[in-house]
């Protein structure tokens, strides 16, 4: 909505009856640059290896695994 009302200037009449398919083809030509391609195995895993997930900070010490209720 933010989108289409702000950056478009859509009045509101106009952004609610645009099809999906309008508001997708208004969001690339905003970014034209943009594919909208989900990233390869490659960008993922290197994202992991700097970002790995583990126990940082204070709350490290704080059980894995949820208690369930019964």
């Amino acid at each position: 909505m933010a989108f289409g009302l702000g950056r478009l200037g859509w009045p509101p009449a106009v952004f609610w009856a645009a099809s999906p398919r309008e508001v997708a083809a208004a969001l690339r030509a905003q970014n034209p640059g943009r594919t909208g391609q989900a990233p390869g195995r490659s960008v993922i895993e290197a994202l992991m290896a700097a970002h790995p997930d583990g126990p940082v900070g204070p709350a490290s010490n704080l059980p894995c695994e949820v208690p369930h209720a019964r």
